[in-house]
């Protein structure tokens, strides 16, 4: 970049009186075209003029050539994008936007840091400066008076510095005593050498003077150098300290992200382990419940019951993901299997004792139909079974199998227990029959009857006969055995049973009716 600064110096801007200030190789942002150079440059003549100027390489050749120059005072703004992030677009606000990109962040810095001090010096800080860092501003704030552009820059601006007053006086004294200084250069330029010979030779006899001094001095400086040799090894010591401190407090810090970490896992765990012990924990009440439970009480059908739904909810609990791996839930998993299929296997077969039970009371024989002819009542067993009732219904949601094969016991059994009850309806009804006829023709051997009460007597039995007619037939249809010997039978109880039939009552006979129906 030095080389390049150079040619262009000799060969674009010293042969039209300006110096070169600041320089920066860009392009266009968001275009691919060739790099070209922006220059900041001053005149040598005064007033100063201060231009920004767009030299670019020629194709034919090695030599560059302006190809657009604006001045200074146009610049309204300077937009360096970002103060926080190295960044090498930039943007330069003329008439207007024109939009570049630095080859580095650091050329970019080093052109707008010397804009900024053109436009301290010449603008009256005209320029809105954009986006720029303030470090980058202070380090280019000018320092005394006579503080100008820094480093090279400022060496090009201080090149021509006007005499002051006193240094006006001073030439116009000492030629005034030398009066031949304008007649004769030579003669002047000789005297003032022999007078800077003398004031050389004053100095150095001046320092030859002051050895003494100088060794002292050189003494102190060796002293100060010893000190400062102290306190760099204790600077050194202090700083091994910090750093170690350092490395301890990042120990620490690593220590405690880790017992954070270590707490935060074992508060996830912690919540885990209540939710598989709130969820999926049986008690032993209900366990022994399951297995030993008495299920002929009542109390201990409903223990049995709490149990089989406490053990129903854990079963069904929804596991969340990963927890059907661990090892102490497949355990409880089988744990509860073997429950469930303990209790279903103790709760059918003490049913289908029940229900065998109760297929062969023996307690429905003819002797309770001697008093009055009607189908014995069931209620007793139903208000027995009606307790098992939440318990069927675990078993068909458990075990689909064993509740449809004990339906079938239970339908098996119960039917064969109102066969034998309705044929022992009819045995009954037969001899009741059989026993009423007889006395019926006894009674019309020695009583003597009138003629209308024996008109009378057979319009009531046939009207008993017709009520009874409907019951009859619906008996005839459960019977087993349809046979024609059957049906001659249950005539003949018709005609002979007017009397015992007409003393039944209706609402028993319609229990009688619905009964025989089912």
């Amino acid at each position: 970049m030095t080389a390049i600064k150079h040619a262009l110096q000799r060969d674009i801007f010293t042969p039209n009186d300006e110096r070169l200030l600041g320089i920066v190789n860009v392009c266009k942002a968001g275009k691919k075209k060739k790099n070209c150079f922006l220059c900041a440059t001053v005149t040598t003549e005064r007033p100063v003029q201060v231009k920004v100027v767009k030299v670019k390489k020629s194709d034919k050749g090695d030599f560059y050539k302006r190809q657009q120059t604006w001045e200074l005072r146009d610049l309204t703004v300077v937009d360096a994008k970002d103060a926080s992030k190295e960044n090498p677009e930039f943007d330069l606000h003329f008439e207007k936007v024109y939009r570049w990109l630095a080859s580095s962040t650091a050329e970019k810095n080093s052109f707008i840091s010397c804009i900024w001090k053109l436009n301290q010096r010449y603008l009256r800080k005209k320029v809105e400066f954009v986006n720029v860092s303030s470090q980058l501003l202070e380090e280019s704030v000018p320092s005394g008076e006579s503080q100008s552009v820094a480093g090279g820059d400022e060496d090009a601006l201080d090149d021509y510095q006007e005499l002051s007053t006193r240094e006006e006086q001073d030439i116009e004294g000492m030629m005034e005593m030398c009066e031949y200084a304008i007649s004769n250069a030579e003669a002047f330029a000789e005297k003032l050498f022999q007078e800077l010979q003398v004031l050389d030779g004053a100095n150095i006899q001046s320092i030859m003077a002051s050895e003494k001094q100088v060794n002292i001095l050189m003494q102190l400086l060796d002293e100060a150098l010893g000190e400062v040799d102290t306190i760099e090894g204790k600077l050194s010591s202090y700083e091994e300290m910090l750093q170690s401190v350092k490395e301890q407090m990042d120990q620490i810090s690593q220590s405690n992200r880790l017992i954070q970490i270590s707490n935060t896992n074992n508060g996830k765990l912690l919540d885990e382990i209540q939710f598989l012990v709130n969820y999926m924990d049986l008690s032993k009440g209900h366990i022994r419940a399951l297995q030993e439970g008495d299920l002929t009480s009542s109390k201990g059908i409903e223990a049995c019951i709490n149990a089989s739904e406490a053990l129903l909810q854990c079963m069904n609990v929804a596991l969340r993901p990963g927890h059907e791996k661990l090892l102490s839930v497949k355990q409880q998993q089988q744990m509860f299997t073997d429950l469930r299929d303990t209790f279903a296997r103790r709760l059918t077969n003490h049913l289908n004792n029940v229900f065998v039970h109760q297929g062969h009371d023996q307690s429905s024989t003819l002797s309770q139909h001697t008093a009055e002819l009607t189908l014995p009542k069931h209620s007793p067993l139903h208000r027995d079974l009606l307790r098992y009732a939440k318990l069927m219904e675990w078993l068909k949601n458990t075990h689909r199998e064993k509740y449809e094969g004990l339906s079938r016991t239970y339908v098996d059994y119960m039917s064969r227990l109102y066969e034998r009850e309705i044929k022992d309806f009819f045995e009954v009804a037969k001899i009741k029959m059989a026993g009423t006829s007889k006395e019926a023709k006894n009674k019309f051997a020695t009583l003597p009857r009138k003629e209308s009460a024996l008109k009378q007597e057979p319009e009531s039995l046939h009207g008993s006969s017709g009520k009874l007619t409907g019951s009859t037939s619906s008996l005839n249809k459960l019977t087993v055995q349809g046979s024609n010997s059957r049906r001659s039978q249950s005539s003949s109880l018709l005609d002979m049973g007017n009397m015992s039939a007409s003393d039944l009552d209706v609402a028993d006979r319609t229990k009688f009716d619905k009964a025989t129906c089912r």
